[in-house]
């Protein structure tokens, strides 16, 4: 379209647009550009009602007849005739067939225009010599030759398509089509219709023609001076680019030495801090070791002095054994401390902090409080995303969030900028919902068995839990309703009516069962292995801390003058844990999990909040409601 400007060339208005080559059988669009019907035929393939220009790409609706009834550009045809006309003149010994008398033994000696072509120097004798031909106009080949006369000029008989012996002298103005002297009196006769001379036809049609032509010439400078602007343009615009191009070159490599300096930095940073670390964990294996070998060499020795020694061999050693036995099982080892392999990067945001800094890296916890929590976005509140009654939620291992919607019996994925990605069907109604490391996706929907889907939707496998005296649950009038994965990969389910958790590898085989005190609605897991249990609203207010073997240790208090209904939990890498209060407005508070001593409140910006999620290193907090989803981000 904008390669190169219009050309007058016949050469160009003879030359298929589609397939490059002269054109047959020329068939016009409406906007006059004109290419072969086969070629025309093959590009409307496939098009129902409508075919696109190649070269204007303006659409035109198909006749109902198909391709093959739009007009024919019979000026086409004329033009081609005239470049084999010109070849001929070119090249005198061309054998081209007489128009006169047929033979394709002469050469050419003129063109007639009554016969309509060249004709050889015989028959321009007997066109001389006889009346018949007084009204045919012959034009001498030298004429030709030397440009005298314009082949432009050369008139060339057209016949009726429907009388195929009747030459067109005739234009019908009322139906704007040529015709023959027997189509005057059959098709268009005088009577109702206005005929004029071909020849008195094509004086005013010029005439007309030549008025437009002229018409067109002030819009035909300024799409050339359009023209011409645009290419100046576009070089300004190459240039620039190219300016623009070499600047952005030349500050990639500023930035990229900045950038170099900063992750060297960060990784001297990282790598002294694992050091520390490091040499504190071994100095503290070192110990431990120590006191694995004389455990081994003690019970060694004494396993083998019961199984195998005499009276007289224990009596010998029996001192010193009880000594180094009664030692080693009274040895208190110091705590291994979690918290020292709490080493992470935290990236640096694009737009808030310049590109000297790739980020830092975190190796202190997060100072004591609850700090300040401000509402950072809201979704899920409207259109098909909509959450219809929301409960648990979990993040996956690309950092979407994957919420239980009980009201949609469907678990739904939004990314983390709240972008609605994908919707799970549940069968039933899906309460809880955790992601293993893995991947998978595991829902409880108050049914008898715990369901097990891929990251992609489909259904796995199911797997019922059992009770404490091994009676499984799909034998039983069960819900199972509470979800987690603790510390070591392994799955805990709440089983609501039972009362009891239910312990499983992922696999879905059973570890181990206990009993709690709760209807273990809400189940959450802390960094130092406690586990938190609470119950559906309406059930009642009691939140319990166990230890990993469901001994109970702690029960919560609610917050001073707050009426609450604690319901879900999650847990921080520091051992505390955030749990929401289900009313309007609700709460969401912070407690310890090693002591269950209240922290603080961290925001009351909540209405019926029932699930909770930690993102972003902890500095993001996710909250299901009902029929919302909220993210507070920590103010640091």
């Amino acid at each position: 379209m904008a390669e190169s400007k219009p050309t007058s060339n016949n050469k160009d208005l003879t030359e298929c647009g589609i397939c490059l080559c002269t054109i047959e059988e020329p068939k016009a669009l409406p906007c006059l550009h004109t290419f072969c019907l086969k070629c025309l035929t093959k590009w409307a393939e496939g098009k129902k009602d409508t075919i696109r220009c190649p070269i204007c790409v303006q659409d035109f609706s198909i006749p109902g007849d198909g391709v093959k009834a739009f007009r024919t550009n019979f000026f086409i045809n004329t033009l081609k005739d005239r470049q084999a006309t010109a070849m001929t003149i070119q090249s005198r010994d061309t054998v081209v067939p007489c128009a006169s008398c047929g033979a394709v033994d002469e050469r050419v000696e003129g063109h007639c225009s009554g016969c309509g072509g060249f004709i050889c120097g015989g028959c321009i004798a007997m066109h001389s010599k006889l009346k018949t031909f007084s009204n045919h106009k012959v034009i001498p080949y030298e004429d030709l030759k030397s440009g005298k006369v314009d082949i432009r000029n050369l008139s060339q008989k057209k016949y009726c398509k429907i009388h195929e012996d009747q030459v067109l002298w005739f234009y019908c103005e009322t139906c704007g089509v040529l015709t023959c002297r027997d189509c005057t009196v059959v098709d268009h006769p005088a009577s109702s219709h206005s005929l004029v001379n071909l020849e008195s036809a094509s004086k005013g049609h010029k005439k007309e023609i030549e008025q437009l032509i002229k018409g067109c010439d002030a819009i035909k400078i300024k799409t050339d001076n359009a023209h011409t602007e645009i290419d100046s343009v576009l070089d300004q615009l190459v240039g620039n680019a190219a300016t623009a191009e070499a600047g952005i070159d030349e500050s990639f490599n500023e930035a990229m030495k900045l950038l170099k300096d900063s992750r060297n930095k960060l990784k001297g940073e990282l790598t002294k801090a694992v050091s520390d670390r490091k040499k504190q964990l071994d100095a503290q294996k070192d110990e431990v070791m120590i006191q694995q070998t004389r455990l081994q060499t003690a019970l060694q020795m004494a396993t083998e002095v019961v199984k195998t020694g005499s009276d007289y061999d224990l009596a010998l050693i029996y001192t010193s054994l009880k000594t180094n036995l009664t030692e080693l099982r009274d040895v208190k080892l110091a705590p291994v401390d979690k918290q020292k392999a709490a080493v992470h990067f935290k990236s640096a945001h694009i737009g808030q902090e310049t590109t000297q800094k790739l980020g830092s890296v975190l190796v202190k916890q997060r100072k004591e409080g609850v700090g300040v929590w401000k509402l950072d976005r809201s979704f899920g509140d409207v259109g098909a995303e909509k959450l219809k009654y929301g409960r648990g939620v979990a993040i996956t291992q690309e950092g979407d969030i994957a919420v239980a919607d009980r009201g949609d019996s469907a678990v739904k994925i939004y990314k983390k900028d709240g972008q609605f990605k994908s919707s799970i069907k549940i069968p039933g109604s899906p309460w809880n919902v955790v992601v293993s490391s893995d991947g998978k996706l595991f829902v409880t929907n108050q049914t008898k068995t715990v369901s097990v889907y891929d990251g992609k939707g489909n259904l796995k496998h199911q797997f019922p839990t059992k009770s404490p005296d091994n009676v499984s649950s799909d034998t039983q009038d069960t819900q199972h309703m509470g979800l987690a994965i603790d510390n070591y990969n392994n799955l805990l389910v709440g089983v609501k009516k039972q009362k009891y958790i239910s312990k499983h590898q992922l696999d879905g085989t059973h570890i181990v069962s206990f009993n709690v005190t709760l209807e273990p609605s809400f189940i959450s897991v802390s960094h130092d292995d406690n586990i938190i249990v609470s119950q559906a609203a309406d059930i009642g207010t009691d939140v319990h801390i166990l230890n990993g073997n469901g001994v109970h240790l702690h029960t919560l208090k609610p917050p001073q003058d707050v009426e609450w209904n604690p319901v879900a939990m999650c847990c921080t890498l520091s051992n505390e844990m955030y749990i929401s209060d289900f009313n309007t407005p609700g709460g969401i508070y912070c407690y310890s999990t090693k002591t269950g001593a209240y922290i603080g409140c961290l925001t009351k910006d909540v209405s019926f909040p029932v699930g909770l999620a930690l993102i972003d290193e902890e500095e993001k907090l996710v909250v299901v409601e009902t029929e919302c989803i909220k993210i507070f981000k920590l103010q640091i």
